[in-house]
């Protein structure tokens, strides 16, 4: 009967050049099935190395046998199996020696932990523990361990040629439970996350830059906060402070809605919303807060309806939509119509639009910044939209630091890949 030499078996395992691995054995599985163990052990010159930093070092004692969880052979579950020493570390005292085929302090193999990492960042989490037949607690530090590594992997480097950066604040659990995300624009990805958001929690964001790092950034994005003004202007005062567009508009949405509210309720208390009457006001949320340009036939019939109706609300309306295209001009066409708005606003004793107008001429000039450079937090929120789907799919990620682990594999631009397939 023909036999698989041992190179051979060890391509075919995918280990690391410098193990050696031994005639495998078949033995039953306690879980049902068979289970195949592979002797391995590193080279001779890899021997007694320090786990924590590789340093050679000298042997201590011998613990007893220890197996590691590899990639399944066919149905059956493949271990590694190996007695590590310990050894005495001139740096970090006794210690395990390395095993070049697992990160230190983990019961899987780095083919294993990449799969499941690739497959968490496509799958819920009770999904991957089913196919990779693992505890579905042990998903996310595997994520974590994967995450440390890859980025450790990029060094001093990951937050070199940082030019524009976007901040904004997301919820990852219900009672304003929140973390703090910063994205390159340029490379668009995420490259810092934390718990919490505020001035505090942004100060940790500038605090892991070096002085270097921080003198790049030309521009910093954000949803208007005094918060990230503040941070950005003390860390960066060489950065440009720019509103993002987004949310310049959603102010002007914000307050047609409560305009929108209190139509509808004085409709009810005039007995005009009772059941079985006509009122434009009810159903026309969307409609009010929709692009004219993207308006059904329907809704644009709704808009018309509230025109002939509802003269305060309707003027709300315009005021909304004429500051969604003040913001498309070009910075010098949009000075002026900026400043007949934010008075027009003012003087308009609509409800919200009078602050909103008072608030527009405020930050003017920071307004004019923003069209002039042309970014905006789009792609700050799309990528919220992208953390909030990899926190549904996930199902149970409760440890915020594996979350966070998951989502930077997901956005932030980690070379995380299948084994075999670099």
């Amino acid at each position: 009967m023909p036999t698989i030499s041992a190179g051979a078996l060890k391509r075919m395992l995918h280990l690391p050049a410098n193990v050696v691995v031994s005639t495998p054995r078949v033995e039953d599985d306690p879980r049902g099935g068979s289970v195949v163990i592979v002797p391995v052990r590193p080279h001779a010159g890899d021997m007694d190395r320090c786990a924590r930093c590789g340093g050679h070092g000298r042997p201590y004692d011998r613990l007893g046998v220890r197996r590691w969880r590899h990639l399944d052979l066919g149905c059956a579950r493949l271990l590694l199996e190996y007695a590590p020493p310990r050894v005495m570390c001139r740096e970090h005292g006794v210690t395990v020696a390395m095993a070049p085929w697992a990160r230190r302090k983990s019961a899987y193999t780095r083919d294993f932990e990449q799969q499941v990492a690739w497959l968490s960042v496509h799958a819920p989490r009770s999904a991957v523990s089913a196919l990779m037949r693992i505890d579905w607690k042990s998903v996310g530090p595997v994520c974590r361990r994967v995450a440390d590594d890859l980025r450790a992997e990029q060094g001093a480097g990951l937050f070199d040629h940082l030019r524009s950066i976007g901040v904004d604040e997301t919820s990852y659990r219900k009672g304003h439970r929140y973390m703090t995300v910063v994205v390159d624009h340029d490379r668009g990805r995420v490259v810092w996350m934390h718990e919490g958001h505020g001035e505090k929690v942004f100060d940790l964001f500038f605090r892991t830059l070096t002085e270097a790092q921080r003198a790049s950034i030309r521009v910093v994005t954000g949803d208007g906060a005094r918060w990230i003004d503040e941070c950005a202007f003390r860390w960066c005062p060489q950065a440009e402070r720019i509103l993002d567009g987004f949310h310049i508009v959603s102010w002007a949405t914000d307050a047609l809605d409560k305009v929108r509210t209190a139509a509808w309720r004085e409709a009810r208390k005039k007995g005009v919303a009772k059941k079985g009457a006509k009122d434009p006001v009810k159903g026309a949320r969307w409609a009010l807060l929709k692009n004219e340009d993207d308006l059904t036939a329907g809704q644009k019939a709704q808009l018309e309806c509230i025109a002939n109706t509802n003269e305060t609300l309707w003027e709300a309306y315009k005021l909304k939509e004429r500051l969604r295209m003040i913001l498309k001009q070009t910075a010098d066409t949009a000075d002026p119509l900026l400043r007949q708005w934010a008075a027009d606003a003012s003087l308009s004793g609509i409800p919200g639009f009078v602050q909103l107008g008072e608030k527009i001429a405020r930050r003017h000039f920071d307004i004019l910044r923003t069209i002039r450079s042309g970014l905006s937090n789009a792609r700050l929120e799309a990528i919220n939209n992208k953390i909030k789907t990899t926190i549904k799919i996930g199902y149970g990620y409760r440890n915020l630091d594996n979350l966070i682990s998951l989502v930077m594999l997901k956005c932030g631009g980690l070379n995380l890949q299948l084994p075999g397939r670099q």
